[in-house]
């Protein structure tokens, strides 16, 4: 077993639970009459970004490891789990109204996804060396807006474009730049 495949263990478990926080909470948080549709497209959007998330993982096959780079690395699956954490309760069955639950875990949801993209930016050049001037910048950039719009607005409207926003950089845009594992930061 060589290092990377030791260490993509406790990523790929950290992955897991954030997935299995999204998919266990899916079907409450789409059962109609208590469904939001705002909140339903982030937990998508969620779940996509952590599949995403462990596909492009292969970029660090090739990292030189150490303890600091590893806790670094892994902040980015621990906040994707946070931020899973925050769209889905533990007792997500308890959730009368997605609508009012969405607006009260708003704001650590979207400070959680604005960390992920300062962990990422961080993480991403520390331990991949990619040029600041990279294309993943770009989608990073967009993400940073939308975290922060997001913790920031409370307009029912803002979040309904943030959330069609998220949708559509979901189906389209990120699978186009995740297309081959690692092939983000090459």
């Amino acid at each position: 077993m060589t290092l990377f495949e030791y260490l993509a263990i406790a990523f790929s478990l950290v992955l897991s639970f954030a997935a299995m926080r999204l998919i266990a909470g899916l079907s409450y948080a789409a059962q109609p009459g208590r469904r939001y549709w705002v909140h339903l497209a982030f937990v998508l959007g969620h779940l996509c970004l952590t599949i995403l998330v462990f596909w492009n993982l292969w970029n660090l096959r090739d990292v030189s490891w150490n303890l600091p780079r590893f806790v670094l690395a892994l902040a980015y699956p621990g906040l994707v789990y946070f931020t899973a954490c925050a769209l889905i309760p533990e007792q997500a069955s308890a959730v009368d109204s997605w609508r009012s639950y969405y607006y009260s875990a708003r704001p650590r949801f979207f400070i959680g996804m604005a960390a992920i993209v300062v962990v990422v930016a961080l993480a991403g050049t520390a331990v991949l060396e990619p040029p600041w001037l990279h294309p993943v910048r770009i989608p990073q950039s967009l993400a940073m807006g939308i975290a922060l719009l997001g913790a920031f607005s409370p307009s029912p409207r803002v979040h309904a474009c943030l959330a069609a926003l998220v949708l559509l950089m979901s189906v389209v845009v990120l699978p186009v730049i995740f297309i081959q594992p690692g092939s983000v930061g090459q």
